[in-house]
């Protein structure tokens, strides 16, 4: 079956690719030969498999956080319907010099603001007060979109989405990709995951609906 067609149907891929039950959405997003190259020196410090945490999403079931830095295009994380502007925060082992910020959503998706921070509030984090390193304008469906700036040192990427006023489905992401190419990098996300302390405890996912 071809996922990539001449149209795009405001429906998320997902469903061209396994449909979905009348009970819910499928939670798998066409992978794409369209990938972005990437260096030998680049290494994705979003991916749980180099310690990459999701701990805050503005919405959705945090049970299935986990798909957006997953390294699996078919999962996505899927945002409330009703919710108008997405967020969602990934939390890095430590701060490393930034260079690139990727996405892949699964359904049409407006603008999406790119964040780098050092540290988020305990509550609700108000991205109104923070100026974004840039933006990736209408990420197209199931291919990665990409935003590169001048390195840059964040422990925390945020991500946030401004929705059309007629958007009417949940906004899915395939995948959140978070590049650096400090020379430490890749020594330090090929190393064991770092063990929780007696001062940090492993991040709670808050989630606010909207």
């Amino acid at each position: 079956m071809k996922f990539l067609r001449a149209k795009w149907n405001r429906l998320i891929v997902v469903v061209s690719l396994l449909g979905f039950p009348p009970c819910g959405w499928s939670t798998r997003a066409a992978e794409t030969v369209n990938r972005v190259v990437v260096t030998a020196e680049d290494v994705d410090l979003a991916k749980m498999q180099s310690g990459g945490q999701i701990v805050f999403v503005s919405s959705g079931q945090r049970a299935a956080v986990s798909h957006a830095i997953d390294d699996d295009r078919r999962t996505v994380f899927l945002f409330a319907k009703s919710d108008p502007r997405p967020t969602v925060i990934v939390r890095l082992n430590k701060s490393e010099p930034l260079h690139r910020v990727s996405v892949v959503v699964g359904s049409e998706a407006g603008q999406v603001d790119v964040y780098l921070l050092d540290q988020i509030s305990a509550d609700r984090p108000n991205l109104d007060k923070e100026k974004p390193v840039g933006s990736i304008a209408d990420p197209t469906v199931a291919r990665e979109a990409m935003i590169d700036f001048a390195p840059q040192n964040a422990r925390y990427v945020a991500l946030r989405w401004a929705l059309p006023n007629n958007y009417s489905h949940p906004l899915a992401v395939a995948e959140i990709s978070i590049l650096s190419n400090a020379p430490d990098a890749t020594a330090h996300a090929l190393a064991d995951p770092p063990q929780p302390d007696s001062v940090e405890a492993p991040p709670r996912i808050a989630v606010f609906s909207p």
